[in-house]
């Protein structure tokens, strides 16, 4: 046996169009939910970890300038250099840096190749060639 509301379709349209009109009014009026992350040493470290194998992939697979290649291993550097400081001496600051350091690490390594420097580049080995004897 159905129910009173199933029985008449057209009550039941209403009904799916009136609880359908409540979601996105009451999706209106949610606030924004994200994920909130803080700066911890291991989430630095961790970020900078994993920016030094997307470093090494970009150096490996695709074709890099030499003026690239130089900014990728500076970046690196001196993210480096703002994780060792900030283990010698912890504080807010120095893991400010040292995030915004690994941040600027992560830029360079995903700027796209420039278009201009076609000059003198370093090609990727071809993995065909075999092993060097």
């Amino acid at each position: 046996m159905k129910s009173p509301i199933l029985r008449r379709p057209a009550r039941l349209k209403s009904l799916l169009a009136l609880m359908a009109a409540c979601g996105l009014v009451a999706g209106c009026q949610s606030g924004p939910s994200g994920l909130v992350l803080r700066q911890t040493p291991r989430t630095v470290l961790y970020s900078y970890l994993v920016a030094n194998g997307m470093a090494r992939g970009r150096l490996m697979s695709e074709t890099v300038t030499p003026a690239e290649y130089l900014h990728i291993v500076q970046a690196d550097r001196s993210a480096l250099i703002a994780i060792l400081l900030f283990r010698d001496k912890p504080n807010p600051q120095n893991l400010g840096k040292a995030g915004q350091r690994v941040e600027d690490f992560l830029g360079v390594i995903e700027a796209p190749s420039s278009p201009l420097a076609k000059g003198l580049q370093l090609q990727a080995p071809d993995p065909k060639a075999g092993a060097m004897r």
